[in-house]
């Protein structure tokens, strides 16, 4: 289902991080929401004062909003999961901002984490019938998902880098062959615990992949340890989230796709659990592929390779966007190994299609 989220704060600069929310979700099939339709309109309750574009947040604000929408189309990517699964996650805010958020979905239409074997399905999901997520046979963003002449940005040559994107604030560098953000003070001013870095290249209904390595605190802390990878970002957006944004969330062991719309607003599209290891590094690999206003990803932890989670969204951007990598308040350092951008080859194209919304 679609959510507005509404948090409180201090003002805070434009361009400063995005703040997520606690869900109660019923899962059971992957589900689409579209909070843009017509249909439905999302709801926003308790929006007080919201982060400014000239000062610093207050880390001890918080709001609680409370958010229900019909859901509008569902789409089920495995069978293996029980359509009256009930699933609990809690999401975190960024720049010391707080909000809690319910949301209410019918029973078997909300996102889910998939995990497909030769044994439940009896096809080789690699093979040339093969279902279920890629990245069930796809490890580490490799270039046989795209058409020919695909962007591979290995994020190890300086002028490469320079020539692609752009970094603000606490901006990522490259270090160790890879992109790296953080680690960050954690310090109560925002721009010392925030690094995006935006492509130069706008892009329309491509395959995106990254292979990310974060690694978790052994103590979970609510709005820290998040990483967010946005497609589609509008031309002039005042937040660099404000495009499909994945918010990869540690300490709430889970997955977002959501969009910042407002100073402490964000349309929450889908969540799903992804599990992590605490304090070691997690290998993180994630797909993003959006046609039209249809968006699907998938997202795999190596560490738990047989539960990949597939959620979906429906959103319009405009056809084509930037697109934003950006940590914020990273314990340890959080590297991006790879990123490649493109068309989807012949042999994925009907199997992400088969995933959208």
């Amino acid at each position: 289902m679609s959510a507005v989220t509404a948090a409180c704060g201090d003002d805070q600069p434009a361009g400063d991080t995005d703040s997520t929310s606690n869900q109660t979700t019923t899962t059971g099939a992957t589900t689409s929401t579209e909070a843009t339709s017509e249909d439905v309109t999302p709801t926003t309750t308790a929006v007080t004062t919201g982060p400014d574009t000239s000062s610093t947040s207050d880390a001890g604000t918080s709001t609680t909003s409370t958010s229900t929408t019909d859901p509008v189309t569902s789409t089920t990517s495995t069978s293996t999961t029980d359509p009256v699964t009930s699933t609990t996650s809690t999401s975190t805010t960024d720049p010391g901002t707080s909000t809690t958020s319910t949301s209410t979905t019918d029973p078997g239409t909300s996102t889910t984490s998939t995990s497909t074997t030769d044994s439940e399905t009896g096809v080789d999901p690699c093979g040339p019938d093969g279902e279920g997520p890629l990245l069930n046979c796809y490890e580490g963003c490799p270039v046989e998902l795209f058409a020919v002449m695909p962007y591979v940005e290995e994020f190890d040559d300086q002028a490469d880098y320079d020539a692609h994107w752009a970094g603000n604030w606490d901006a990522p560098v490259l270090a160790d062959g890879a992109l790296s953000f953080g680690p960050h003070p954690l310090t109560l001013d925002w721009w010392d615990n925030y690094s995006p870095t935006t492509s130069k290249e706008k892009y329309g209904d491509t395959l995106q992949c990254a292979r990310v390595r974060i690694t978790p605190p052994a103590t979970a802390i609510v709005d820290d340890d998040l990483f967010e990878i946005t497609v589609r970002l509008p031309e002039g957006a005042m937040y660099e989230t404000s495009g499909m944004t994945l918010l990869i969330d540690t300490a709430n062991e889970q997955v977002l796709l959501r969009s910042r719309v407002g100073q402490a607003e964000w349309v929450v599209y889908a969540d799903a659990p992804l599990a992590f290891d605490r304090d070691v590094e997690n290998t993180i690999d994630a797909l993003v592929y959006g046609q039209g206003d249809k968006y699907v990803v998938e997202v795999r932890n190596a560490a738990y390779p047989d539960d990949i989670v597939v959620v979906t969204a429906e959103a319009t951007f405009g056809p084509t966007g930037e697109t934003t990598l950006l940590g914020w308040r990273d314990s340890k350092t959080v590297y991006v190994d790879r990123l490649v951008i493109g068309e989807p080859s012949a042999a994925v194209y009907d199997r992400l299609v088969a995933e959208l919304p």
